[in-house]
């Protein structure tokens, strides 16, 4: 754990202009969403899922600055070199990392109530009557690089900026979607992101005599465990947001013909709350 104390740079406030700025909400109610995805979760439809993993997962140093001379190598090299020198990548195993991510997503599907199979059961699954979908895990990125947190702070009519560079990784996921014996051929194809990184809790702090202002912060530097760690946080919040998609897809299925639908739902297993979110917390649904 480090304890710094640093000075700021300083920017001259914007001069305020003294006119009234009228902010109006427009309260939407989502009632219509809220209640069929209520019926949805309280239906405790008889949900499978076929999941398909991978062997191994990508791996991407960003920070090519720190490698050093690469006029003389080619692609291969320089990537090769990249993550020899990086902090987190090169001690990344693949199968720990997917065991724990593949072992959380069925955890989290079996406590949504879906029925959750692997290849082995393959012969099985094909001969489902209810709703079954395969999800195949279509590639996994890990990403290291910089990331830069920015904090300010107004002291009287100035303003103090304080710029801090931490270690970062993002772990990037890409599934593929298909329903079993669908009606109209065709898959889905999702994407989802996260960034694990240094922990940076700091505060301005102005001396009452000097008036110098200072940015005080503890960093908790990010470790190996960190990554395995999020890799089970990871597991179940995509199969939250699978389980969210065929929530979703029966809203739409049955929305009342003549009116519009405005939100996506998400439901929170672990208060069985449900409420609209935005794609910050959901799939981004991509095309092909």
């Amino acid at each position: 754990m480090q304890i710094t104390f640093e000075f700021m740079t300083i920017s001259k406030k914007a001069h305020p202009l003294f006119f009234l700025v009228v902010v109006v909400f427009s309260l939407i109610s989502c009632s219509v969403e809220r209640k069929m995805a209520r019926e949805f979760v309280e239906s405790r439809p008889d949900i499978s899922v076929l999941i398909l993993p991978l062997n191994t997962i990508l791996k991407n140093n960003l920070k090519r600055d720190d490698i050093g001379d690469t006029s003389n190598m080619d692609t291969w090299q320089i990537d090769s070199a990249a993550i020899t020198n990086s902090i987190f990548l090169k001690d990344v195993s693949d199968s720990a990392f997917l065991e724990i991510y593949i072992n959380s997503l069925f955890d989290e599907f079996e406590r949504l109530g879906v029925t959750v199979y692997d290849e082995s059961h393959l012969n099985d699954f094909l001969f489902i009557k209810t709703p079954a979908y395969i999800l195949s895990i279509a590639q996994i990125e890990l990403e290291e690089y910089y990331s830069l947190q920015e904090e300010s702070e107004e002291f009287g009519e100035f303003v103090y900026h304080k710029n801090i560079s931490l270690n970062a990784v993002s772990i990037n996921s890409w599934f593929e979607l298909t329903r079993l014996n669908p009606k109209e051929e065709g898959h889905e194809l999702f994407y989802a992101s996260e960034e694990v990184s240094d922990y940076v809790d700091g505060y301005f702090s102005q001396n009452i005599f000097t008036g110098d202002v200072q940015f005080k912060y503890v960093k908790r530097e990010m470790e190996l465990d960190d990554i395995y760690r999020y890799c089970g946080i990871l597991g179940k919040r995509y199969a939250g947001y699978a389980f969210d998609y065929f929530m979703n897809e029966y809203i739409s299925d049955n929305f009342p013909a003549g009116k519009e639908r405005r939100y996506y739902m998400r439901f929170n297993r672990e208060n069985r709350t449900i409420d609209a979110v935005d794609e910050n917390n959901r799939f981004i649904f991509l095309e092909e």
